[in-house]
């Protein structure tokens, strides 16, 4: 076989050719999947993670503002009388629900 410029034959030369044509493509693969794939789903999960701490916190401040205005409401008319105001509240508020899914 005739040897081309460099020392190497046509077949040697025509493996590198592919070689890195092969290598340039996975290169380029590589970074379509990192940019166009992995950092937005990294940004979606950050996101999301902000999102449910936020609510959690939220969730749990609505909790202990709930149990403060309970036990002032408490102190001023007794504990049972509370639990009675408190009780028809959360009715009232699941009779509007109810009446709102059932007019969708």
């Amino acid at each position: 076989m005739e040897k081309a410029k460099g020392g190497k034959t046509l077949i040697e030369s025509i493996l590198r050719l592919i070689d890195l044509a092969s290598l340039y493509i996975r290169q380029q693969l590589k970074n379509i999947v990192e940019q166009g794939i992995s950092v937005p789903i990294k940004s979606a999960g950050r996101t999301a993670a902000f999102f449910i701490l936020a609510f959690s916190l939220f969730s749990l401040a609505s909790i202990f503002i709930a149990i403060g205005f309970f036990l002032l409401l408490a102190s001023f008319v007794g504990h049972i009388i509370a639990y009675l105001v408190v009780g028809a509240l959360l009715a009232i508020a699941g009779a509007i629900v109810l009446a709102i899914i059932k007019h969708r």
